[in-house]
């Protein structure tokens, strides 16, 4: 019988115990594994936001930071009642989702910033409900949180905030 040898390791975003052949990517010349795409793109982008170095110790992530954010999304129509629990889910299924509120064309959403973006969010409502409310000033507010949100996470993995000034 073959022997099933597989290492385990988490994933340095999510916290999940994934196998050594998830997803795989090396930075500096360390090799992470990662539950899903979206874990290792987030990672790829901000890796000093998920993981320490020796001169400025362990990273953000690590030392347990949590960003919570919540957000109402307007729909162009309301949300099949039928359709609800699909919805539901498929928002649910993102890692950092807190908690979700269908009510007729809105949807209100709380999430850990560390893991999961208002930008990945939409993006998976957009794929199950159609389209999301298009008004100028919902595409200039949801574009101001999504710019607000990067630039946070920025300064986030820019330098630990405990060896700040």
């Amino acid at each position: 019988m073959a022997e099933l040898n597989l290492r385990l390791r988490q994933d340095p975003v999510c916290g999940q115990v994934v196998t050594e052949d998830s997803h795989p990517w090396s930075h500096l010349h360390i090799r992470y594994a990662f539950c899903s795409e979206h874990c290792q793109e987030r990672f790829k982008k901000w890796p000093h936001l998920y993981v320490g170095d020796p001169t400025h110790g362990l990273s953000e992530k690590q030392r347990g930071k949590v960003v919570r954010k919540s957000h109402r999304i307007k729909l162009v129509e309301p949300v099949d009642r039928q359709r609800l629990p699909e919805v539901r889910e498929a928002i649910e299924s993102l890692m950092g989702i807190e908690s979700v509120e269908i009510s007729g064309d809105e949807i209100a959403v709380a999430y850990d910033l560390m893991q999961v973006s208002l930008r990945d969010i939409e993006a998976v409502i957009a794929g199950e409900t159609g389209d999301l409310s298009d008004g100028m000033a919902d595409r200039i507010l949801r574009a101001m949180i999504h710019y607000s949100e990067e630039c946070e996470l920025d300064n986030l993995a820019h330098l630990a905030s405990h060896y700040r000034a």
